[in-house]
């Protein structure tokens, strides 16, 4: 007898959307194909599409109440399973859709909270999730008690609802609380590993972009590393860092980060700060965006928009165009106009990787000079010159070393009476 693998479909999802006036006809259609894409990350499939324009969503049920009723024909047509929001609900737009449409519904930042919660693979990044999804739960229990009714027997008493929901309240609070102190001590631990970083003078490069722009492809692509991609939405939560070997005999360090969205709540960038601090320690950012999607733009803004709040904004920044493979969706001369010193690569063709390297070294030899040193024998300096530097010559004589080296600017200023002669590194 032969056995067939059933396939089990993906749920049908139907997907909801407002367009307000300040919102083009272009932008919402982009928003919700990225609805769509969240959605199959997270195991569904969009089977259609209901926006409406007005001046700002309903309060109480986010559409009016004649596009409520298309929304529930069309669900009970389609069979679809559950509703999509492309915005974030309150506890009522929530309870009233639900009603309404007869169907569960879940909102933009519970669905990108599923998926973080799918992908969290570290400690902290687990505990990271966790305090996002009870953040965004806390103004919403007022809709998981509303089936116990207020019932007051009395001035003073109050129902089984109103009690349970200050208990579930306090708990979440409590909750709450104790991540943030785990997190503040992981925050510590991070931030203690990037002064020891400094101490070593390990210039720190972070990837940084739109999600699914390519960042860890090419953190693979440069370090020959095997860091986990798939093609999804936020595949990468936890930050990866890894040793970069450069053209010229130099290396650095070079994290990999989350990937940022349009419309990511000011809760979520809060919640994975401590994450996100590699980013702030970091040099240089090297802003990874996939010039062949026509909204390479919009995406940048986005990724600048988070750089904002996390203090990132003014860091020196080098833009880095992937996937050129696919197709430029502008044309070449103008990417170069808008943003000069651009790099254009492939990750997955490992094509200008080099000079995407050569690139990265110029950029830190601004801050290095080729020196030579006479340093006393056991002079600490000695193994920390060795570590941090590209070294050309050692000469060892009668109680003291002569060293030839390129080094940090930052390291010879702790050793400037051993210098004996001194010049600026060759871009």
């Amino acid at each position: 007898m032969k056995l067939h693998e059933i396939k089990q479909e993906p749920p049908k999802v139907l997907c909801l959307a407002v367009q307000t006036p300040q919102q083009s006809d272009e932008e919402v259609e982009n928003s919700l194909i990225e609805l769509a894409e969240l959605l199959k990350t997270l195991g569904g499939r969009k089977v259609a599409t209901i926006t409406q324009k007005r001046d700002k969503p309903s309060r109480a049920e986010y559409f009016g109440k004649g596009k409520l009723e298309e929304a529930k024909a069309l669900a009970e047509e389609l069979e679809a399973e559950y509703v999509a929001v492309d915005d974030e609900l309150s506890a009522m737009q929530i309870k009233n859709l639900e009603k309404k449409i007869g169907l569960p519904v879940k909102d933009r930042t519970s669905i990108i909270l599923d998926i973080f919660a799918a992908h969290a693979s570290t400690r902290e990044g687990k505990l990271q999730v966790e305090l996002a999804k009870h953040q965004y739960q806390l103004p919403r229990l007022l809709r998981m008690w509303t089936h116990l009714e207020r019932q007051r027997g009395g001035i003073g008493l109050k129902g089984p609802g109103e009690t349970q929901l200050e208990t579930d309240r306090r708990i979440l609070n409590i909750k709450i609380k104790k991540l943030h102190e785990e997190l503040d001590k992981v925050s510590k631990t991070r931030e203690q590993q990037g002064k020891q970083r400094n101490e070593r003078f390990a210039p720190l490069f972070s990837l940084v972009g739109y999600t699914n722009a390519g960042k860890s492809t090419l953190l693979n692509a440069l370090s020959g590393s095997e860091v986990e991609m798939c093609d999804g939405l936020f595949t990468t939560l936890d930050p990866t860092a890894r040793r970069i070997e450069l053209p010229h005999g130099h290396w650095c360090i070079m994290t990999d980060t989350v990937g940022f969205i349009r419309k990511l709540p000011h809760g979520l960038v809060k919640a994975f700060k401590a994450t996100l601090e590699c980013v702030v320690q970091s040099e240089v950012l090297l802003i990874v965006a996939d010039v062949s999607d026509p909204q390479f733009r919009e995406h940048l803004k986005a990724v600048d928009e988070v750089l904002a709040q996390i203090g990132a904004a003014k860091h020196e920044k080098i833009y880095i165009f992937n996937k050129i493979d696919k197709g430029l969706s502008v044309p070449q001369e103008l990417l170069e106009e808008l943003y000069p010193d651009c790099v254009m690569i492939s990750a997955a063709k490992q094509q200008n990787l080099e000079k995407l390297k050569e690139k990265i070294e110029s950029v830190m030899c601004r801050n290095r000079s080729s020196v030579e040193l006479q340093l006393p024998v056991g002079s600490p300096f000695i193994g920390e010159a060795m570590k941090i530097g590209k070294i050309f010559s050692q000469e060892w004589g009668d109680g003291v070393v002569k060293i030839k080296a390129d080094l940090p600017k930052r390291f010879l200023t702790m050793i400037k009476n051993y210098i004996l002669s001194e010049k600026p590194v060759l871009e």
